[in-house]
Formats: C-alpha cells, structure tokens, sequence
C-alpha cells in the first residue's frame, strides 16, 4: 500500500489585479450604498453618506448584496451606474469573507470599492482578499460591533468609516484639497 501526502499550501488560484483607479472627488458624483441588510447596516450607510455630504455634492443609489456570497453580475442591479460603492457591514464572519470577495469583484470591474468590516474579522477579510487576487486592496475598519449598537455609537462609527473612505477611495490630492 502506497501513502500519498499532499500538501494543504496552495497559491491564490485567482489571478492578482489591482484596484479600479481612485477618484479625484466626489462632487457630481454617483455613490452606491450596497447594504447586506444585516442590523444597522442600511444606517450606518446613510450616516457615512450624510458625512460625506458635508464635503461633496454627490447623488446616492441604493442597492443590496447577499451576506453569504459572492453576487453574479445581473444580480447587482444598477451598480455600474456608481463611480464609487459602500459595502455594508462586515461585522461577521461570513458577511466580512463574502464583502470582501463582493468587493474586490466590482473593483476589478472598474468600481473602487470601500468594505466596512469589524476588528475580528480582519484575518478573514485579508485572506479572501489574498485568494480573490486582490492582496493590496484596503477596507475599512470601524469597532465591533456595528449590529447591535445603538444609534449614538454607529453615528461614531460611521464617521471613522467616512474618513477612512476619503483616505482609501479619493485620491491623495482629492482628501488634501476637501482639508484645506
């Protein structure tokens, strides 16, 4: 009887892309809000939106993603009419891998893309990030939990969230110039 050992280490399968190009700003912008309808999801978006709309003139879409999996083109609606999406909330497990995986999706299409996920999942995230060919892309990370909090400490949440999205989907000039 032969024993065949095979090793469990195994490349990304993935082919490696980078992320869709960063804007110069949001002004006229369209903003995709994807919530996965997990708790306080759907307002957490509307509270980075009303962050950023303090900065910017942009419009807003409203879509939804499954938690669970990576979506199929069709079932994204109207996304490719956005110029930039906000995933919301990663604050599990399975709603962190498959935002991830949702995320680097809509950026190698072309979408940049701003996940917002929890402190323990980013193990998770970074992983499926690494096997959905995107190692570089960034996220944002925000307290746990962001479900059952109530709506003092999400608005808190959703303004770390807004700066990190200047910092992560507009480009460098665009973040200096909204400062000044």
């Amino acid at each position: 009887m032969t024993i065949r050992m095979l090793d469990p280490v195994q490349e990304p399968v993935a082919e490696r892309h980078g992320p869709a190009p960063r804007l110069d700003t949001l002004d006229g912008k369209v903003l995709g809000l994807w919530s996965n309808q997990k708790l306080n999801s759907v307002r957490l978006m509307e509270l980075i939106a009303e962050d950023l709309a303090r900065d910017y003139a942009f419009t807003v879409r409203i879509g939804d993603y499954f938690a669970f999996r990576l979506m199929e083109a069709h079932e994204w609606g109207d996304v490719e009419q956005c110029d930039a999406v906000i995933l919301a909330n990663g604050d599990c497990g399975a709603c962190s891998s498959s935002g991830i995986a949702n995320a680097v999706d809509l950026e190698k299409r072309g979408i940049p893309c701003f996940l917002v996920s929890t402190p323990p999942f980013t193990d998770a995230v970074r992983t499926m990030a690494e096997v959905s060919g995107m190692p570089d892309i960034r996220w944002g990370i925000v307290e746990h939990p962001i479900g059952s909090v109530k709506e003092p400490e999400l608005r808190e949440r959703a303004k770390v969230a807004a700066a990190q999205f200047r910092e992560i989907i507009l480009a460098p000039t665009a973040v200096a110039r909204a400062a000044a």
